[in-house]
């Protein structure tokens, strides 16, 4: 008998994922990236990361909106001929909780973008200051220095401002490295953001994809999981 070879797909943080909006994105992209043949093992586990997810799941209003969307889902399930009633409406609140949290997501990671950029506007003000203000400190410091000599009687006042104006000049220029520190942080911030961010739910190969996982759904030639020959006997072969 031809043996079909299995490869873990699964990455081991995997098993720390809950389906909520900001683990969204790694579920998803997991998801949409899987290729059968699976491990019988992380099948079973994505099934029970789903079903708990939908157990605990409370359907939204049906709003025109909503009432749209599962009429568009109604008409995928019948393009994959999943017939079974419950099997159905299980598929439908499987999709609607995956939308809501993209939906969730998708304002999450929006209002994260605007928080970095508005973040990085203000380092960058912050940057431009510091340069501005020591330079102008350090300029101050010169022109004391200058005092010394063009008013004798005011050598203890021009020493006094010019040691002044200099520890603020070296307390603005001292600060320039950290503000650059955090410019870098906050660019990687907001790089990962948009890396992260799901812009768009390709729901033709969802649809396909949970309906296999799930056992809604057998099509020809594809096999979600190999069987072992001790577990011919189990409940899910």
């Amino acid at each position: 008998m031809t043996t079909v070879e299995t490869r873990k797909q699964l990455p081991e943080d995997f098993y720390r994922l809950h389906l909520r909006p900001d683990h969204f994105h790694a579920f998803y992209n997991i998801f949409v990236g899987l290729r059968f043949p699976m491990e019988v093992a992380e099948v079973l586990d994505l099934r029970s990361l789903i079903n708990h997810a939908v157990d605990d799941f409370a359907d939204p209003p049906l709003t025109p909106d909503h009432r749209q969307f599962n009429e568009s889902l109604e008409k995928a399930l019948d393009s994959i001929e999943v017939e079974n009633p419950r099997h159905r409406e299980r598929l439908l609140k499987t999709f609607t909780m995956i939308r809501e949290l993209h939906v969730a997501h998708s304002l999450a990671s929006r209002n994260d973008e605007q928080r970095l950029r508005t973040a990085r506007d203000d380092n960058h003000s912050a940057h431009n200051h510091a340069i501005r203000s020591g330079v102008l400190f350090l300029l101050a410091t010169v022109v004391c220095a200058v005092g010394w000599y063009i008013f004798p009687r005011a050598e203890l006042l021009s020493e006094l401002l010019s040691i002044f104006c200099l520890v603020h000049a070296w307390k603005h220029f001292r600060a320039l490295p950290r503000i650059e520190r955090q410019a870098t942080r906050l660019q990687q911030q907001f790089e990962e953001v948009l890396r992260l961010r799901v812009n768009a739910i390709n729901w033709k190969t969802l649809v396909h994809k949970l309906a296999l996982v799930l056992g809604f759904k057998k099509i020809q030639g594809i096999e979600v999981f190999h069987m072992d020959t001790e577990h011919h006997d189990g409940p899910y072969h």
